[in-house]
């Protein structure tokens, strides 16, 4: 008797195991076509409501541009819903500072301090926020936040000449000429430019004759 007669012969797949079988694959196939089906939403949503912010975040500004800030604040609002429903990319600090110079420009102060503030809490390494912010705070004839704002805000930026310029109008405010002056030539040392602002400046341009 040979080897070869001793070897058993392979048997193929009963049909009880394959019926086995083909349930796992039908499974695993339903899960991958479900997750690429949840990934394909999940961009349609995140791609609409981004062009969705694209698009409002153009029309205000543009009605800022044309003075309406009324509507533009709405507009700005709506934006902000639309970016937050993006799910990945919900931080743009440039459009609540944009609503915040919106509501400065109606005069509602509060909630332009509110969106500054948050401006900056998004982008701490952004000046803008902390001018934008003393500002708020200047044409509220609040001159104590202004300079406290400033103040904290130059030892994060100490080169910014509107930070200065602010700090000149908080001090002029509070009575303290000197240190008005000393902060005013700060300012036009680094933007000579605001010389001119500064003679047209209330708080500011019965000082200006002092600079050195």
């Amino acid at each position: 008797m040979t080897s070869n007669e001793n070897q058993v012969p392979e048997q193929a797949p009963t049909e009880e195991q394959a019926s086995e079988q083909t349930p796992t694959n039908k499974v695993f196939r339903i899960v991958c076509m479900t997750f690429c089906l949840a990934v394909t939403v999940l961009f349609i949503w995140v791609w609409h409501h981004q062009a969705q912010f694209n698009d409002q975040y153009r029309k205000a500004t543009f009605l800022m541009r044309n003075g309406d800030a009324k509507q533009a604040i709405e507009v700005y609002q709506k934006a902000i819903k639309n970016k937050r429903r993006t799910l990945f990319f919900t931080e743009e600090p440039s459009v609540y500072n944009n609503l915040g110079q919106a509501y400065l420009y109606a005069e509602e102060y509060t909630p332009a301090v509110e969106n500054f503030k948050k401006a900056i809490e998004m982008a701490p390494d952004s000046v803008e926020g902390y001018v934008n912010l003393t500002t708020a705070y200047l044409q509220q004839n609040l001159p104590a936040e202004a300079r406290a704002s400033s103040l904290r805000a130059l030892e994060i930026f100490p080169k910014t000449a509107l930070l200065y310029y602010n700090l000149a109008c908080a001090y002029a405010l509070e009575g303290e000429s000197q240190k008005a002056v000393d902060s005013l030539t700060q300012a036009v040392n680094l933007n000579p430019e605001l010389k001119t602002f500064a003679q047209q400046e209330d708080a500011l341009k019965r000082i200006v004759s002092e600079l050195p």
